[in-house]
């Protein structure tokens, strides 16, 4: 066992001329472009929530479509309608102990008092 292993220190690898001037200089980024900036789809998402909705006949927007829809699905699954408010809401915390939660889902399960 050599000095630097007994003390922890790992052993030092020397560098090739060609790698050290290769090397990154403190401070330089190893991704000096960064990453491509496409904004994906939520922004055109928000952008049409009030346009009107090309698959309701009565001709709601994408907002009130889309609310009735995710009414219908929290009757099965209470975290579909979580999921979509997170999504276009941003996070919401304590949903499943909110009274008015509650009692909308006893009210779709047909389950309330």
């Amino acid at each position: 066992m050599t000095e630097g292993e007994a003390s922890g220190h790992a052993k030092k690898h020397h560098l090739t001329p060609k790698m050290e001037a290769n090397k990154w200089k403190p401070g330089q980024s190893g991704n000096p472009g960064g990453r491509k900036k496409d904004p994906g789809i939520t922004p055109v998402q928000i952008e049409m929530m009030d346009k009107v909705c090309s698959f309701d006949s009565q001709g709601r927007t994408w907002r009130e479509w889309l609310a009735e829809k995710g009414l219908l699905q929290v009757a099965n699954s209470p975290r579909a309608v979580k999921d979509y408010k997170d999504r276009v809401e941003g996070p919401t915390i304590g949903d499943e102990e909110n009274p008015i939660f509650i009692k909308l889902l006893e009210r779709l399960r047909g389950t309330d008092k």
